[in-house]
């Protein structure tokens, strides 16, 4: 009989990294960083012409195909970027849609630090690469296939600040037990980073959950502006979807 495959669906910069890195502490699930980005960046049913085809093959069902079998031997736990799908939901496989075959659950952040942190990194990001309207797009469909029910939903600063509580409820909610001494760990790349290491450095530096940075100060309007205010500048209706989407989903968020 088939393990359960538990996803965390999120957006990018939302210490989705630092969660992962915690369920490969456990030692008790197969942890799969990221599959769909495969599909989504470089198989022949790629979104983005970001990078080159270099994995054609990776194909939705191919990768679905994949963490199933994963399945057949141990629990699974997959942290991905919901965007990664957009396009694949509501798509039949194996006689049930894509999300009916896993356990889904929602990290978000206040979109604000998570955008600005993506804009340092992808200056040329896209709508669809911030995330957050796929990311209401499978959690509207998660809802749907649970036939009402609401899907397990964290925050991503109260998972900095409080990462012993809000794991704990995030365990107890998807039915496994919590283990405290895998909220810390041993500074260092771990395999299932190969495909995107680049942008795992904080993570791999890290050796626990890493409490938000105190807020910037003010300035006064007469120096200079602030420049991370300006990696923003031009995204402002953007943002606005983004923060309509975290308001909705941090309303049901656990340990509220």
């Amino acid at each position: 009989m088939a393990h359960p495959v538990t996803v965390m669906w999120t957006t990018p910069r939302s210490r989705s990294t630092a969660f992962e890195r915690m369920m490969i502490e456990r030692g008790d699930h197969t942890v799969l960083d990221e599959p769909f980005s495969a599909r989504y960046y470089f198989s022949t049913e790629r979104r983005s012409a970001r990078y080159a085809p270099e994995e054609p093959d990776a194909t939705g069902e191919a990768v679905l195909e994949s963490i199933l079998a994963e399945a057949q031997t141990a629990p699974v736990f997959v942290k991905d970027m919901a965007y990664h799908v957009s396009g694949l939901l509501g798509t039949q496989y194996r006689g049930s849609e894509l999300l009916g075959h896993f356990t889904n659950t929602f990290l978000v952040r206040e979109p604000r630090s998570a955008l600005r942190s993506l804009a340092r990194k992808w200056p040329d990001f896209t709508d669809e690469e911030a995330g957050y309207d796929a990311l209401a797009g499978a959690f509207d469909r998660a809802c749907s296939i649970g036939r009402g029910s609401t899907p397990v939903v964290l925050d991503a600063d109260e998972l900095a600040v409080d990462p012993e509580r809000i794991v704990a409820a995030w365990c107890g909610a998807v039915g496994i037990d919590a283990m405290p001494e895998a909220l810390t760990w041993e500074p260092g790349m771990v395999p299932q980073w190969v495909r995107w290491q680049d942008w795992y450095a904080g993570v791999a530096a890290s050796d626990g959950f890493n409490p938000p940075a105190p807020p910037a100060a003010m300035v006064p309007d007469d120096r200079a502006p602030q420049v991370h205010d300006g990696l923003l500048a031009d995204r402002q209706e953007l943002l606005e979807r983004c923060s309509h989407t975290y308001e909705r989903l941090a309303a049901v968020r656990v340990g509220r």
